[in-house]
């Protein structure tokens, strides 16, 4: 699936916030933080966020169903780009 262009209920458009928030993801993620934010947590009213919620607070994305698609996007670009089409020829 390549990185959706808008929001499939609100409209809203992602696709500009998608390079950004993926840098910022990088830059806020060290060895340590993803360690602890691998374990179960349970939700608690002073539960800290997470590396993917600050950046998407930062981005000023505050709806669920926006926040669900950025989430839950894998970006398969670099994927799709590096397929050999030599397999294809006996066709």
């Amino acid at each position: 699936m390549l990185v959706p262009i808008r929001c499939f209920n609100c409209n809203k458009i992602l696709a500009d916030k998608w390079e950004t928030y993926l840098q910022k993801i990088q830059e806020h993620s060290t060895k340590n933080e993803l360690e602890k934010e691998s374990q179960y947590i349970i939700i608690k009213e002073n539960n800290p966020k997470t590396i993917e919620a600050k950046v998407l607070d930062e981005l000023g994305i505050d709806k669920i169903c926006c926040r669900s698609i950025m989430l839950s996007t894998i970006d398969l670009t670099e994927t799709l780009t590096k397929t050999s089409y030599t397999d294809f020829s006996t066709f």
